[in-house]
């Protein structure tokens, strides 16, 4: 719980400012995914150890991307209604406004579709495994297999900023506590493997371990130097009155003092 935990005040913070920034919220698709099938390796293995180590995770990855959706439709709106800005009179304001959040709310985010096609990925799995008759071992070699390869991706997800990460010399897309309780965690399920002796939760999770420690390295050589994108925009958009739409109309149409800007 406490890894899953791990990017809840990053995000909450990300909220506040209206920018996911550096953030890496890749994981957390995958995350929605590796508690799914742990979940049903659970009900199939009887495994109550397993089952409430990952349940509370399934509802805490919901939130993170449901959080990282949110941010990622109103950096859209951000930067379409920007766009418009450049384009068209004064007069136009609250029509522009309105037809930029048409748009950037008519088509998926790019997190919206790694987590829909996880998600789907597992109701085929799950589906098969329930509608066609299979015993208990077979049904266990096929989500046990399934979720190793989920868990893999969520170990590995972090370091889908590896190249970012070398080209800038800056570790700031790897979020420091979702490394330490991966590596952690990964390090304390092999113990349990292997006390147990189940490979199908060792195998995952000793590559877990190995994906956590070239974390480590990449944080230690590159250290983290936060830069801030489109601070600006960020700022005047992130007031506490009004919605996102009323503090966009104003920020970027003049309705709103310097001062309260600044």
């Amino acid at each position: 719980t406490l890894t899953f935990s791990a990017p809840i005040k990053s995000l909450l913070t990300a909220i506040k400012s209206g920018s996911l920034g550096s953030l890496n919220c890749t994981p957390w698709a995958f995350m929605t995914g590796n508690t799914i099938g742990w979940l049903a390796y659970s009900f199939i293995t009887l495994d109550l150890f397993v089952f409430f180590a990952n349940a509370p995770g399934l509802l805490i990855s919901i939130w993170l991307n449901t959080g990282a959706m949110k941010l990622q439709y109103y950096e859209e709106l951000v930067k379409r209604s920007a766009s418009d800005n450049n384009s068209i009179d004064g007069g136009d304001d609250a029509i522009s406004v309105q037809t930029a959040k048409i748009d950037c709310f008519s088509q998926l985010t790019s997190h919206e579709i790694k987590v829909l096609q996880i998600v789907l990925v597992w109701v085929i799995i799950l589906s098969t495994t329930s509608l066609i008759p299979v015993g208990i071992e077979e049904m266990k070699f096929i989500v046990g297999v399934a979720v190793n390869i989920n868990l893999i991706f969520f170990y590995a997800a972090p370091l889908s900023t590896i190249a970012t990460v070398i080209r800038t010399k800056n570790s700031a897309s790897i979020h420091f506590w979702t490394m330490a309780m991966n590596t952690s965690n990964a390090f304390f399920w092999c113990v349990y493997s292997l006390a147990i002796q189940d490979y199908y939760i060792l195998i995952p999770n000793g590559l877990g371990f190995v994906f956590g420690l070239l974390q480590v390295a990449l944080y230690q050589c590159f250290p983290r130097s936060e830069v801030i994108e489109g601070t600006d925009s960020v700022t005047e958009l992130s007031g506490d009155e009004g919605d996102c739409t009323e503090q966009l109309t104003r920020s970027h149409y003049g309705n709103v003092a310097e001062s309260e800007i600044i």
